[in-house]
């Protein structure tokens, strides 16, 4: 009895174990460019404006369809004049993301996909309120295309994504934003 009960997990575990290795692992690395339009609320005098920047996801896909991202969008910066005179909007704002990404099924060399991400993001002081830096929750559904040049390497001509974020405006105080995010670079394949 003890035999077989050895017997039959050993051979679970082998089937296990080649089910396993036959699913392609891959760890990715994106490099990119990236504007987001910044719609801040109804603040007199604040009006919209667009933050560029640099943004690194790096990426685990688990299995065919299925992928964790981790996103870091770094130093978008923003300067300009509001309405209200004698204030200048200057500064940087960073955001930190995380969460899954469906990808469809690949057409030819084109993989369509789809994320939904949470995490914060951290406002220099003059960004959005001149007396203090901030940090806010703030999540993202969107998605994008890669376009696969060859084994290592696949360019992402677009990613799109609404991105909200709740900061404390200059005159209005807390405030909900809906922003748009895009972006564009190359992804490389490590594994």
């Amino acid at each position: 009895m003890k035999i077989g009960t050895v017997l039959a997990s050993t051979l679970l575990l082998t089937s296990c174990q080649t089910g396993h290795a036959q699913e392609s692992k891959t760890l990715d690395l994106y490099l990119g460019y990236s504007y987001t339009q910044v719609n801040p609320s109804s603040s007199p005098g604040l009006g919209s404006f667009p933050l560029q920047g640099g943004e690194a996801c790096i990426s685990y896909k688990a299995n065919r369809r299925v992928t964790a991202v981790a996103d870091f969008g770094l130093g978008a910066t923003a300067s300009r004049n509001t309405n209200i005179v004698g204030i200048q909007i200057h500064g940087t704002q960073s955001t930190y993301l995380f969460g899954p990404r469906v990808t469809a099924p690949r057409w030819k060399r084109v993989t369509p996909f789809a994320q939904a991400l949470l995490g914060f993001s951290r406002a220099q002081k003059g960004l959005y309120d001149t007396s203090n830096a901030q940090k806010s929750f703030i999540w993202t559904a969107g998605g994008g295309l890669d376009f696969r040049m060859n084994s290592s390497v696949s360019l992402r001509p677009i990613q799109l994504e609404y991105l909200q974020a709740r900061f404390s405006e200059m005159t209005n105080g807390w405030q909900y934003q809906n922003n748009m995010r895009a972006s564009f670079g190359v992804v490389l394949h490590f594994w």
